[in-house]
């Protein structure tokens, strides 16, 4: 089993499962009963942390460690901390946001009287908790109000419980048996993932990166925080969390009244938007050879002013509409026929003919027109043929109606960064479930916003619903979001 989605789901879905008992019932007994499951952890004692009252900005540090269980032959007193996640809930505005610390972020720290210089997650194996919480907090300046800390065998009580999360899977994650490293197989395109089959595309880190792997935790807990209560998602909440309840470490309430405030907080901070935050990517190479990653001060201050931010700015799509409505006007004062225009944006260029015509390949696994962006990337190219840039598939709505779609990717040249564009016959999937509507030239478009960033541009015709998907890492501006989708003859 993994050691990735185990750890920082397990403590991920032990919020979102309050969150879930919470809307289910009022009852205080209900609270009361969930407060003495949480009381079987390990409870935390800390000057550092911060608790807060009811319905109050809350930030929680979320720890995935490897830790195993006594007895156990790679036993350790401590293990390494191979998730840390932040998620502040705002509940004035109903915001969500997240910001992943890569494990391989090189530190220098101080615990209990000896001097540290190391990778971030080295500070669980020292000092555990207290000590993962001590970096942190220090790294950051800002108070941290709960921690969770789930170790490597929680998962495996749960994973059965979790339920399935629709995803947008960027490619193909492909890995056979017997080479060293974990067996994959998660195919392309918008799919339903359950237990094993999700644990197997957030831990992938195969080809890519650990910045990949935590973007696709974070866009992973984004979509299961947007779809929660569709389809019985998390339906069995108070299971949930008796499974974790004994092998959680945190400083959660224990009394029903406290308790009872922080599920207000997370009830209140669910409506809105999920503001994903990326933590700075800069390569740095130590004497011994060993590859890290580091921050400036700037750059750590830039990313916690966003995450603690109360509200995420809109995307900047008005410079977009305008252009767009101007050349309309050129259009039509020069007597050009129809109104359809595709605006352009830096760095994109015609798409390679060669890309329609293998396209239209996947026209008879579907029942609507196969469409294709005639604006690209200009680094971009069709990802190897193992990778299978031009895929079909079937899926299944939460009725069990089964629908059929398709999906074309494209490698930006950048490790584990891919967009691409998407069609299929079911028109209202959870995807779109909480986008911003914007008319340009005629065509209503949905667009996903996170962090400012536009994730997903969709529109819907000859009864299809088609989108462009952005990176894990959001690459594409919303200029170049919005051309290509326009592009592709939206």
């Amino acid at each position: 089993m993994s050691r990735t989605l185990r750890r920082m789901i397990g403590a991920s879905v032990l919020i979102v499962a309050l969150t879930c008992v919470a809307l289910s019932t009022a009852a205080i007994e209900t609270v009361g009963t969930v407060a003495d499951l949480i009381g079987k952890g390990v409870f935390v004692k800390s000057s550092e942390l911060r608790p807060v009252g009811a319905d109050s900005p809350t930030t929680f540090l979320i720890l995935g460690s490897d830790q195993r269980d006594k007895g156990a032959i790679d036993y350790i007193n401590f293990g390494h901390s191979d998730t840390i996640l932040l998620i502040h809930l705002d509940p004035s505005t109903g915001l969500w946001s997240e910001m992943s610390i890569p494990r391989d972020f090189y530190v220098h720290w101080k615990w209990q009287g000896n001097t540290y210089s190391s990778k971030i997650n080295y500070a669980f194996s020292v000092g555990g908790v207290k000590a993962s919480l001590h970096v942190v907090t220090g790294l950051l300046h800002i108070p941290i109000n709960y921690v969770v800390d789930i170790d490597f065998t929680a998962f495996d009580k749960i994973v059965d419980k979790l339920g399935c999360v629709y995803v947008d899977v960027d490619h193909l994650y492909y890995n056979p048996p017997g080479t060293g490293y974990a067996s994959i197989n998660v195919r392309p395109g918008y799919q339903r993932l359950c237990g094993q089959h999700a644990l197997d595309y957030v831990r992938y880190r195969h080809d890519d990166s650990t910045f990949a792997r935590d973007a696709r935790e974070q866009g992973f807990l984004r979509d299961a925080k947007q779809q929660l209560g569709l389809s019985g998602l998390l339906g069995h909440a108070s299971d949930i969390v008796n499974a974790l309840a004994s092998d959680i470490t945190s400083n959660l309430p224990r009394s029903s009244a406290a308790l009872a405030g922080l599920l207000l907080t997370v009830v209140d901070s669910v409506s809105g938007p999920v503001n994903q935050i990326q933590f700075p990517n800069n390569p740095l190479v130590l004497p011994d050879g060993e590859e890290d990653q580091t921050a400036t001060p700037r750059e750590i201050q830039t990313v916690v002013a966003k995450f603690e931010q109360p509200s995420v700015a809109p995307p900047q799509v008005a410079g977009i509409v305008a252009a767009a409505r101007r050349a309309a006007r050129h259009r039509h004062a020069h007597g050009a026929s129809g109104s359809s225009f595709v605006p352009t944006a830096p760095h994109l260029i015609a798409t390679d003919s060669n890309v329609a015509t293998q396209a239209q390949t996947l026209s008879p696994n579907v029942s609507f027109p196969i469409l294709v962006p005639s604006l690209s990337l200009n680094t971009a190219t069709l990802a190897q043929s193992s990778y299978e840039p031009f895929s079909h598939y079937e899926i299944r709505d939460p009725q069990g109606h089964a629908h059929f779609g398709y999906r074309i990717f494209f490698s930006t040249g950048n490790v584990a960064s891919y967009y691409g564009i998407e069609g299929m016959n079911w028109t209202n999937p959870p995807l779109f479930d909480h986008a911003d509507h914007l008319r340009v030239n005629g065509v209503n478009y949905l667009y996903v916003n996170t962090g400012g960033k536009v994730q997903d541009v969709g529109w819907i015709a000859h009864g299809a619903l088609y989108w462009i998907s952005n990176t894990i890492f959001q690459d594409l501006s919303n200029a170049q979001m919005f051309a290509i989708a326009e592009s592709a003859g939206g």
